[in-house]
This record gives structure tokens, sequence and C-alpha cells, in this order.
């Protein structure tokens, strides 16, 4: 086993994407800490290995795969998780320049965007899970690895489309929404690879039966890191926006956040933490 040190420029928020991570971690799959973040990731061979990451200092991360070395390909997906590349002194201060941000930007500086290791699965974690808590969705989400994978591994499009409709549960529009899209994934008819621009992920993606806006644009926070995205229709990020006196209407809302812009994806992590602070 061999560590990798992965670094980034201060201010950093390492721990409160570790508790985001953790937070939305799949029992069986992934799990982790304000510290620590493990999961098992397919290897070379298709064999299941264990990824481990630790926060190192305040200015990087320690990476390491039990068994294997850390491939090249991981390295960048591993940089885009924790989103180690952003320019936190340039984001902070630009959303620091609106008063009712200030005061969560100074309590939490340099917050990052939780990235994903892999742009498919990304996607079907976001399609189970919206319109759930996000304790349903883990839940959903580790009984469907556990039916349709069994090895402790995250599902691939091919296994979702072969053997989805036999575990998939809900309104029947969702079933068919993800099995179309694993399909459509399996078949090369639907790609989520290449040097995709927010933009044209989403709009691959809202063409896609089933597949919205809010769904889309999340995928791209998420997948793509884009630093852009505002999901005015989420309910937890409007409650965020009430807290601060700001508007709550999506199409208000959006008008409001156009000073934020383009860092609008930054502004709304920190609409999602303030929803949740007491």
């Amino acid at each position: 086993m061999t560590k990798t040190r992965l670094a980034t420029k201060e201010p950093f928020d390492g721990r409160g994407l570790m508790r985001y991570l953790a937070g939305h971690a799949i029992p069986g799959i992934e799990s982790g800490d304000d510290a620590n973040y493990r999961r098992s990731i397919r290897g070379a061979s298709g064999k299941a290995l264990t990824l481990h990451v630790v926060l190192d200092g305040t200015d990087g991360i320690l990476a390491s795969v039990n068994g294997d070395e850390l491939s090249t390909a991981l390295i960048p997906r591993l940089r885009q998780l924790f989103n180690l590349d952003a320019n936190s002194v340039a984001i902070d201060a630009h959303r620091s320049t609106d008063p009712a941000l200030a005061g969560a930007v100074a309590r939490h500086p340099g917050i990052r965007l939780p990235g994903s290791l892999d742009p498919h699965e990304q996607l079907f974690r976001t399609m189970i899970g919206q319109q759930v808590s996000i304790a349903a969705a883990r839940t959903t989400v580790a009984r469907l690895a556990r039916e349709i994978d069994g090895t402790g591994l995250f599902p691939t499009a091919a296994q979702f489309a072969e053997k989805g409709l036999d575990s998939l549960r809900g309104p029947a529009a969702r079933v068919s929404a993800v099995h179309g899209a694993a399909l459509a994934l399996s078949s090369g008819t639907l790609s989520l690879t290449g040097d995709l621009t927010p933009e044209e992920l989403t709009a691959i993606l809202v063409a896609q039966p089933g597949i919205g806006p809010w769904t889309a644009g999340y995928v791209a926070m998420r997948a793509l890191g884009a630093p852009d995205v505002l999901l005015a229709t989420d309910l937890v990020l409007q409650k965020g926006a009430a807290k601060l006196g700001l508007p709550t209407a999506p199409r208000l809302l959006c008008d409001y956040a156009r000073r934020w812009a383009p860092y609008r994806s930054y502004a709304g992590l920190h609409l999602w933490r303030i929803a949740q602070e007491s």
C-alpha cells in the first residue's frame, strides 16, 4: 500500500467536506467521519479494493488503496472529489461582498464542492435519492447495491440495465427513468464522459426521459465540479435562504443569486449548511 499526498491551498474546509461525504455515505460501500473517508472501488481486474482518504493538516489529504498502488486515473478524480483545485481565496472574497453571505463565509472559510469518483454512479444515486430524505436514499441505494451487485461495490450501468427492474421500487415513472438511464449508459447512447461543459451535461441529461433540471444540476455540480449552479427549487436550500431573509420563491431567488455568479454552487453549499444549523 502506498500513500499519496494531494495538496490544496488554504483555506480548505476539509472537515466540512468530509462530513458531507459521510452524511451521504452508502452503508456497505462507504463510511466516514469529519477526518476520514473510506469506500470500495473497482480495481482494474474488477476486484473490490478499499480507498482510504484522511485529512492531512489544513492543506491536503492522504489517500491510499489497500493492496494496490493509486492509479494515475484515480488521482484526478480524487482531486475533483475533494475540490482540491478550487481557488478558495477568490471564491470566498467574491461571496463576502454580499452582506447576506459574509457571516457564513467568515464562519466556514474554504468551503469546497463535494465531487464524485464516477459520473454514472452519481447519476444513479441522484435519480434514486431525489424527493426522499438523505437517510431514506442511503438505505435504498444500499439495498440496491446488495441486490444488484452483492460484492460491496456500487453496481455498474450494465448491472442496473440487466437487473434493475427486479430490484427498483417506487413510482413506475421513476423506476422507468432509472432503468432507461441505465440502458442508455450501458448501450453508449448516453455518455457522461469526455470534456463536457456543465451546460452540455445538463442538456444531455434533461433530454433523457424522467430527468429534470434539479437532477441535472446536482449531477453537474458533483460529477463535473460545476461552480455556478443554483438549485433554486431545492427545499433545504430555500430554508437556508429564508434564515438569511432572502427570497425563497425559485424565480426571485434566482434573480437575487445573480450577484453570486460565477460561484453560485458555493453559495448554495452555504445555504444548505445554514439550513441545518440550529
